[in-house]
């Protein structure tokens, strides 16, 4: 999945835009309640969380996170639509600037 990239970005920020998409998921999974997402679905996205502990940040590819992200925004919209007339849940919970 990961391939040695031309490095433009600092160390560790293509581990956190993954890390983020996974916790997105996995947190609104938890805000909606079991079963809200497909289980397939959390599963893959935990199966990510794991593998991230043991990938080299030196063969991370931009192309593999943008599709990662991608892939999590289309995730995303499917569930608002799904729940769009429920109150969709906010999964930040600080302060907003």
């Amino acid at each position: 999945m990961f391939r040695r990239s031309s490095r433009s970005e600092p160390t560790g920020h293509f581990r956190a835009r993954v890390e983020s998409c996974v916790s997105t998921v996995l947190e609104l999974n938890r805000k909606l309640g079991e079963g809200a997402i497909k289980p397939e679905i959390i599963q893959q996205f935990e199966r990510l969380k794991e593998s991230l502990r043991h990938v080299n940040e030196d063969s991370v590819d931009a192309k593999d996170i943008h599709r990662i992200e991608e892939a999590t925004n289309q995730l995303l919209e499917e569930i608002r639509a799904s729940v769009s007339g429920d109150a969709f849940p906010s999964i930040y919970e600080g302060e907003w600037h």
